[in-house]
């Protein structure tokens, strides 16, 4: 049987890196007695896969990860079994059985949607600048790579970026970007485009999405059909 299901990462731990996420869901899964399926071979690992990896210090309500069990149990149970034994700010909120060929998250999530707020100096100031950046054809970053640094336009990767809040020197935008193998968009360097004071803005995951033509659907959704 094949699960997939949606978690949240909460203030609690937006400080541990997606390694230690795995590691506690794994270990969640274990001490729940959930029927875990292993790979084959010399180490076996659980059959656990999650979905895009979240950077260190965003929260997030749209994490996504398959599951594979060797038994069947009802999705109420398999809910509270593994909420039961997950530390505060990881919480499963929904779950539904997956055909076992459904793609794999990783292959399929290509638009990552973000909240991101922060406190701006008195003018504000982000509504214009939102509109040099949609405006524009070009935005060009520096990442940093493991033998050079890149330098990537991520302008074509931006697909929405809005204001949906802007005053007393605060301000929340929306975001909706590429994520995955065909091309990636950090929230940050979206962020980073903008004055913000007192430190970086509060960035939160709020959906990871599979685009089909104009519409975007949720991982849940597609494994549906």
């Amino acid at each position: 049987m094949k699960i997939r299901a949606r978690f949240t990462k909460e203030e609690p731990v937006r400080f541990i890196s997606h390694l230690d996420l795995a590691r506690t869901v794994e270990r969640a899964v274990r001490r729940a007695g959930l029927p875990v399926a292993y790979s084959q071979g010399f180490n076996p690992r659980p059959k656990i896969a999650f979905g895009s990896a979240l950077a260190l210090g965003i929260t997030s309500s749209a994490e996504y990860v398959d599951m594979e069990f060797s038994d069947g149990f009802g999705i109420n149970e398999f809910l509270r079994a593994i909420n039961e034994n997950l530390p505060s700010g990881i919480r499963f909120k929904e779950a539904k059985v997956i055909p076992a060929d459904t793609a794999p998250l990783m292959s399929v999530i290509d638009r990552a949607q973000y909240i991101i707020t922060g406190e701006l100096g008195q003018d504000g100031g982000l509504s214009s600048i939102v509109q040099q950046i949609l405006d524009s054809d070009e935005i060009w970053i520096e990442r940093p790579g493991k033998k050079q640094t890149r330098r990537i336009n991520i302008r074509p990767w931006i697909f929405s970026l809005e204001v949906l809040e802007e005053g007393a020197g605060a301000g929340t935008l929306s975001l909706l970007v590429q994520t995955g193998s065909r091309g990636n968009v950090r929230p940050e360097e979206v962020a980073d485009q903008f004055p913000w004071v007192f430190g970086q803005p509060r960035i939160h995951r709020s959906g990871l999405f599979i685009a089909q033509g104009s519409r975007l659907l949720s991982p849940l959704d597609v494994a549906h059909h």
